[in-house]
């Protein structure tokens, strides 16, 4: 039987081969799964955003750097990521690598790819952990080193190997276009912006064996990282009733060879007409709410997640700790905990009740008012409970388990279901029934 994987979006390391004049250009690798999140564009015409991942409009985001990066890197890299404060009622705010608690974190560096979690599924990942990857080696003027390798009397092709050396020697010397190009388009997807061309409809892919190896060759993707990253189509439901618009910053470019109708797409360096349009619709400077504004919760102030052996119940009482928000257009919410091996695939069952999507589970659904603040666990007195009994557990025949909990929102009014707003797990445990 199939096992499902517990996270299905993680980062991409990938290898890259030289060319004569130029460094290979590495496409964004922000990765977006049916049970995780999506990604979205901007554009004029268009716009496609995960309106369930945007921030609270007016919202001051905290942003640092993690170790590394020169300060004229970090500097650039400040200046074009405030481009979207232009159109965006948000303000970003570069706070001190020591801040104990921010909402984005930027790794620079080499061998990480470009890549950023959607808006607020930041929040998902630890303070100790990057949200956002720039790989610093992509922002390399690859003219101006193959030049001094050339002066000093060699000649192509030239290594990778060969170019980094020079980078070495002589840093700090970098494509401005491609890097505030790169920037503005992962701090798009920071603030809840997804990849336009999976505008639905928007380019007919070859999906041929012939693409697959020049991302593999290009990138070091599996088939399956070229289906979520390049074939990817999004609902209609997050184009925002816009049109598909080619000049937004968030469109990869594409090859007339990649298409059946041998369309193309040029790489676009400038924010289009579209993504400010769309991106200011999403954070409204006139207004104090969006006209696109969906229920969500936001999940902050994530503690413990307790598991309890409940002897005298017959069974696990889970306690997870944290602080839920909602805004003004709640749905509704279940808080789910679920069983999954210790390899991190959920574990399945036939049980009827006990049961969330085919695999063993325990939930609750929750009716909360809107714009309403609650903690869950924070004293001595549990306010929270997630109840499974032994009884209704599948066979684990000694096997080590994870808790993986949960909040997903339902969005009736919109027809969006089982939208994932949080999520953390155990460490691996025992089970004694």
């Amino acid at each position: 039987m199939k096992k499902a994987l517990v996270i299905a979006i993680g980062l991409i390391f990938f290898g890259v081969t030289a060319k004569a004049q130029h460094f290979p250009r590495a496409n964004c690798t922000t990765l977006v799964g049916d049970a995780m999140l999506k990604e979205v564009d901007t554009t004029k015409q268009r716009g496609v955003s995960d309106n369930y991942r945007t921030w609270a409009n007016g919202q001051v985001i905290l942003v640092k750097f993690m170790p590394g990066g020169s300060k004229d890197l970090r500097n650039k890299v400040m200046a074009y990521a405030k481009e979207w404060e232009k159109y965006a009622n948000i303000t970003l705010r570069f706070v001190s690598d020591t801040a104990s608690k921010t909402h984005i974190r930027i790794k620079l560096g080499k061998g990480s790819g470009h890549n950023s979690a959607v808006g607020t599924e930041a929040n998902f990942r630890p303070q100790s952990t990057q949200t956002m990857n720039f790989d610093t080696l992509f922002f390399a003027d690859g003219d101006y080193y193959v030049k001094k390798l050339e002066a000093k009397g060699s000649k192509p092709p030239y290594s990778l190997n060969q170019l980094i050396t020079e980078m070495r020697i002589d840093p700090n010397h970098w494509s401005i276009p491609e890097m505030r190009r790169v920037v503005v388009h992962e701090f798009g997807h920071s603030l809840g912006l997804l990849h336009e061309q999976s505008y639905p409809g928007a380019v007919n892919w070859k999906r041929t064996d012939s693409i697959y190896n020049y991302y593999r060759e290009t990138q070091g993707w599996t088939k399956e990282q070229v289906d979520f990253n390049v074939f990817e189509v999004s609902s209609q439901f997050y184009t925002n009733g816009t049109s598909y618009d080619a000049k937004s910053i968030m469109h990869y470019a594409i090859n007339t060879w990649e298409t059946i109708d041998g369309y193309s797409v040029k790489q676009n360096y400038e924010l289009s007409a579209g993504d400010k349009a769309i991106i200011g619709a999403l954070y409204p400077k006139d207004k104090k709410e969006s006209a696109l504004i969906v229920p969500k919760v936001d999940i902050s102030n994530f503690g413990k997640l307790s598991v309890v052996s409940n002897t005298a119940k017959g069974g696990l009482s889970i306690y997870p700790e944290f602080d839920l928000k909602t805004n003004s257009k709640l749905g509704q919410v279940y808080v789910v905990a679920r069983l999954a091996d210790e390899d991190g695939y959920y574990i399945k069952t036939d049980n009827q009740y006990y049961n969330w999507g085919g695999t063993a589970a325990t939930y609750l659904k929750m009716n909360l008012l809107p714009n309403s603040k609650i903690s869950y666990n924070k004293t001595a007195k549990k306010n929270l409970e997630l109840f499974f009994p032994f009884a209704q557990m599948p066979e684990l025949y000694g096997r080590k388990v994870m808790i993986v909990f949960a909040v997903y929102l339902d969005d009736v009014k919109n027809g969006q279901m089982d939208k994932l707003m949080y999520f953390s797990t155990t460490t691996p445990l025992s089970v004694t029934k």
